[in-house]
């Protein structure tokens, strides 16, 4: 009975070993084979080149730089870690052991097994000298690194903006930026980040039981996606230069008819290569209190008074809602009185009669005084947005503000006050409450020259993928009709006498034009006799726009000029225009016939 029983338990032990040891290599030996696996071997990825900028012809206005970084294992402590650091200052001494420790710290956790960097962007010739002495720390480990490059500078930073280290917010919204150390913080950097970071490569490394590396094999190469941008840099820089001369504080917008975006360009401006390593506190002061604002993107940020560059649009809508007819004559005095106030014009002495041709070439204000109090302030604000007024254009770069066309509504819960008829007056003439950017004004001048409200856009290609932004059409059948007039009275802007730009354009491509002067100072009832602009100080002179289209009768591209206290429009603007219309000529960027240029009369 005792055999039996001894040998019923051998049974039951030998068949329980036989069923776990059958679990373990049938069943579970997968699982424990991946698991030993792991304890050797694993997955890890590389980071990818940042993806090279172009402008529209190929040239090359953000790239990489290649350098070295010096990183240190992770998990270090105490002797260990100091006997460390302590390497790397020896042999570059003026490096800051704070930063270091500090940079050590930020992404020293128990679950990062990449080598930490500290020291980063050393030259080829740097790097000789101090290699041989790094490596014989085991912890030292010397990383192929990449410094951003932007060769052109100031005059294309507001577009491209600039990369620097991320901070904890921006880490967590793309992975990828762990492994690169870097962000797009402005620009096109900022809005195409994800795209121009790429994506990791992978490969395969092999470790002892204390975590290191004994032999790594490549499986797949990290991917870089390349951008081309519309831009011509040469007419960028040509522009910002310009402006540069001049002295001038401001913006220009030079835009094909289609949206693309040729040249966007705000002065004064800043070197973007000063923020990739890390602005010092010096640089970064003195671009934060500079009195003109380098940092500020005018063309899709600036909000300014449109002053008479509403004009042409209001004509359309008036012509459209019959409120007038293109050939009626209105009488325009000197002012009209509304509400115990007098709303004067710019001219002394008045425009007399006046038809909507003429309201548009000569800017008459008493004309749009007559027609805002025909129409209202709610039809004006509804059908103005529609022709891409107070709205955002949607172009490709951050920070764009949507502008301001006001109404009835707006005011009441701005300001808890009611809308009142010198209000509606203020607006027809750009004035008051009516905010608008570069952008928007290029935007509508693009729509009253083509019949179609385009889509800014500054991305061409996106690897080897054509960026199209198809027009909006947003005109009625009875508004494309009267578009005759309004670009007749544009045409009379810049190439007739009493034209406001006449005197001012000196291209010989015949131009469709608006100019406009926004005050920044209201002028007291009781002044008769305004200053002249070149009299006043210069915060209160007001605001200088010019925006046109070209050629006249097959318009291809809109260039608009805003010269910050500038005066007048037409002398501020007019020779910028002039120019940047001729260097255009001279690059082939416009296919003319010989009715597309004129001689141009002399007031």
């Amino acid at each position: 009975m005792r055999t039996k029983l001894v040998l019923t338990f051998i049974a039951l032990a030998y068949t329980l070993l036989v069923w776990r040891l059958y679990q373990l290599t049938l069943v579970e030996g997968e699982k424990y084979r991946q698991l030993s696996y792991k304890n050797y071997y694993r997955v890890v990825e590389t980071p990818p080149i940042r993806g090279i900028i172009y402008d529209r012809n190929g040239t090359p206005v953000a790239y990489n730089q290649l350098r070295f970084n010096i990183g240190i294992d992770p998990h270090l402590k105490g002797e260990e870690f100091n006997q460390t650091i302590n390497t790397i200052l020896k042999v570059i001494p003026d490096l800051n052991r704070t930063q270091m420790v500090k940079e050590y710290k930020k992404w020293n956790s128990p679950y990062y097994h990449r080598p930490i960097v500290v020291v980063k962007y050393l030259t080829r010739e740097q790097l000789y000298q101090i290699e041989p002495i790094l490596t014989l720390n085991p912890h030292i480990h010397i990383e192929t690194g990449y410094l951003r490059k932007y060769p052109f500078g100031e005059p294309l930073s507001n577009i491209l903006g600039y990369v620097a280290e991320p901070n904890k917010k921006e880490l967590q919204k793309n992975p990828v930026i762990a492994l690169t150390h870097q962000v797009g913080k402005r620009g096109i950097e900022k809005y195409y980040d994800d795209l121009l970071q790429g994506k990791p490569g992978e490969k395969k490394e092999i470790v002892d039981a204390r975590n290191k590396v004994l032999m790594s094999v490549l499986i797949e190469e990290p991917v870089s996606t390349p951008l081309k941008l519309t831009i011509d840099h040469r007419l960028q820089s040509f522009i910002y230069n310009l402006m540069k001369e001049k002295k001038y504080t401001g913006a220009v917008v030079v835009m094909k008819t289609n949206g693309e975006i040729l040249a966007l360009v705000t002065h004064p401006s800043y070197d973007n290569n000063l923020f990739v390593k890390g602005i010092s506190y010096k640089n970064w002061v003195k671009l934060l209190h500079n009195l003109y604002h380098p940092l500020w993107n005018r063309p899709v940020m600036g909000l300014y008074p449109p002053g008479s560059t509403v004009k042409p649009s209001e004509v359309l809508i008036g012509l459209s809602l019959g409120a007038i007819s293109p050939t009626q004559k209105i009488y325009c005095p000197y002012s009209i009185e509304v509400g115990h106030r007098r709303f004067r014009d710019w001219k002394l002495g008045g425009h007399g009669w006046t038809d909507a041709v003429k309201a548009i070439k000569e800017s008459v204000d008493v004309y749009f005084y007559k027609l805002g109090l025909s129409l209202g302030i709610d039809k004006i604000s509804r059908e103005m947005k529609r022709l891409g007024w107070g709205v955002k254009t949607g172009i490709d770069i951050p920070g764009e503000q949507a502008g301001l066309m006001p109404t009835r509504e707006w005011k009441e819960k701005r300001y808890h006050k009611p809308w009142l008829p010198g209000d509606t007056l203020n607006a027809v003439i750009g004035q008051g409450f009516v905010l608008a950017t570069p952008l928007q004004v290029a935007r509508n001048t693009a729509l009253l020259a083509s019949g179609k409200l385009p889509t800014p856009h500054l991305a061409m290609e996106i690897g080897d993928q054509k960026v199209e932004k198809p027009a909006k059409d947003v005109l009625t059948p009875r508004e494309k009709k009267f578009l005759y007039y309004i670009r007749k009275g544009m045409y009379e802007v810049c190439q007739a006498r009493h034209g406001t730009a006449t005197s001012h354009i000196t291209t010989p491509l015949a131009l469709g034009c608006k100019t406009g002067t926004a005050q920044v100072t209201s002028i007291p009832q009781e002044v008769l006799n305004r200053q002249k602009e070149e009299e006043l100080a210069y915060f209160h002179r007001s605001h200088a726009w010019i925006t046109t289209y070209g050629p006249w009768k097959h318009p291809q591209v809109v260039v608009t000029v805003l010269v910050e206290h500038g005066g007048h429009g037409g002398s501020a603007g007019g020779p910028i225009v002039s120019q940047i219309y001729n260097w255009l000529l001279k690059h082939n960027y416009l296919k003319t016939n010989p009715d597309d240029f004129v001689k141009r009369p002399r007031r």
